[in-house]
């Protein structure tokens, strides 16, 4: 197997792709430790933990300039904000959805997410994470202004700051809310609105590579062994469960407690442009740019290289 995948491998939407490579190298590869910024090695002032002012976040910053990637697994929202830059880049299927939440404290007076006003809620900022926080906010009227936004990483950090009671409420991915309301027990109460965003983490590459022929073959037979491997972590949770624990060198119970806020499902989302085009509007504000037409972000996606694992499955 020569496709180098990356993929942020202590992150719980990455347990397919883990499944994935491990079966399509016959155990000799693993996911390489990165993002989409190793797609296109991309300055390393846009990873979203450069905003974040602490020694854990300048190193996950400091890791985003390797271009050695073929394929590379991240949420849209940062595909969306250097693809801005690199319009070469391309979207193949999602591999993952996240289910988010809000995680909040009883004890500060929330039972819903109106209460959050004026509240301090933490978060990883500029990732899919700040946007399902924002998202959540507008459907019940409230803007980003109307909370004191507290910027956090790496994603324990977040945990331990509502455990800590410098956060009313968090938002972040997995395991780290599972984390919170473990610690929390029955002071944490988890707010989610129905309808209102789930992110979707991506396989991505960029069209030079897809114009490769060795390498857009190999991205067909990964398409076909994350399809695989989704089915199998469906009926098998214990299998994901095992790999995560091995690559994120979390408690287990902690997994299998996390684990039904992920969707394994490799396939293609049909309203994944219709997110993407509010997204943008979104980080484009974030960015000091115009958002692109949704024309122009619907070149980003290239469903190819799935339709042709699809078809010789």
């Amino acid at each position: 197997m020569d496709l180098q995948v990356y993929g942020m491998r202590n992150v719980m939407e990455q347990a397919t792709t883990h499944i994935a490579v491990d079966a399509m190298s016959g155990g000799k590869a693993k996911v390489h430790h990165g993002n989409v910024a190793h797609l296109v090695g991309a300055d390393a002032s846009m990873n979203s933990a450069s905003v974040v002012n602490t020694a854990e976040a300048r190193a996950i910053s400091h890791e985003a300039a390797l271009p050695l990637a073929d394929v590379a697994t991240n949420y849209d929202t940062q595909f969306l904000r250097f693809s801005a830059q690199r319009p070469d880049m391309r979207i193949l299927f999602t591999v993952t959805r996240g289910l988010y939440h809000i995680v909040a404290r009883r004890s500060a007076g929330i039972a819903k997410v109106e209460d959050l006003h004026g509240k301090r809620i933490a978060t990883f900022p500029r990732t899919s994470s700040h946007y399902y926080l924002a998202k959540e906010l507008q459907a019940h009227g409230l803007r980003e202004s109307d909370i004191e936004l507290v910027g956090l990483a790496p994603i324990f950090e977040i945990s331990k700051a509502i455990i800590e009671k410098r956060a009313e409420a968090i938002c972040i991915w997995e395991p780290a809310s599972q984390a919170a309301v473990d610690a929390l027990g029955s002071d944490a109460i988890e707010l989610k609105t129905p309808g209102v965003f789930a992110s979707y983490f991506n396989l991505n590459t960029t069209a030079a590579k897809l114009a490769d022929p060795a390498k857009r073959k190999e991205m067909v037979e990964l398409t076909r062994h994350l399809i695989a491997a989704s089915k199998l972590v469906k009926e098998k949770p214990q299998v994901g469960c095992d790999w995560l624990a091995q690559a994120g060198g979390w408690e287990r119970g902690l997994i299998e407690r996390a684990f039904r806020y992920h969707d394994y499902n490799a396939t293609i989302i049909p309203d994944q442009l219709d997110v993407m085009a509010d997204q943008e509007h979104w980080i484009a504000q974030e960015q000091g740019r115009a958002p692109r037409s949704r024309e122009a972000l619907a070149t980003l996606l290239d469903y190819s290289v799935y339709r042709e694992a699809v078809a010789g499955v």
